[in-house]
């Protein structure tokens, strides 16, 4: 019998365009898919607990899980592994929206993939919009409060 946390990660990890787009950050960061999957595997729970815990970092989470985000492209992420400036914005968005737990995150996640912090933080900031949007999908209430047991149901 699966447990509400694995059937949620499994949900999101499932999810065609997560699929893609760790593909595409595995591919863009030149890291193997397994650790790229494995970061987000243990990042995501880390990223849901910080919400669980902040009402702004919750209705940041929440405002991007609704938000429009296109389909994951292999141009984008080319573009993306040539645009220092772009991955730089797309990592302080992230330090932006989890704060000072940001750095937590990442050092944890880091230890757990055997990756640098360096290349947890380009992943899980290009993985991010892909992941919380994922959840929302999940979110069959498609509201706030749906939207919590989805982050309560990923938590380690």
């Amino acid at each position: 019998m699966m447990t509400p946390t694995q059937t949620t990660l499994q949900q999101v990890m499932a999810d065609a365009a997560v699929d893609t787009t760790l593909s595409l950050v595995a591919t863009m960061a030149g890291l193997p898919k397994d650790m790229v999957v494995t970061m987000v595997e243990s990042g995501l729970p880390m990223m849901a607990h910080v919400a669980d815990a902040d009402p702004w970092v919750f209705k940041a989470m929440y405002a991007q899980s609704v938000k429009y985000l296109p389909e994951p492209t292999t141009a984008f992420y080319a573009k993306l592994g040539k645009n220092a400036t772009a991955r730089q914005a797309l990592e302080a968005d992230f330090q932006l929206m989890y704060g000072p737990m940001a750095e937590t995150i990442n050092r944890d996640v880091a230890s757990h993939a055997s990756a640098t912090e360096a290349q947890t933080r380009q992943v899980l900031a290009a993985t991010m919009p892909a992941m919380v949007r994922a959840l929302g999908r999940a979110n069959t209430n498609v509201n706030e409060m749906g939207f919590g047991r989805q982050l309560r149901n990923v938590q380690a």
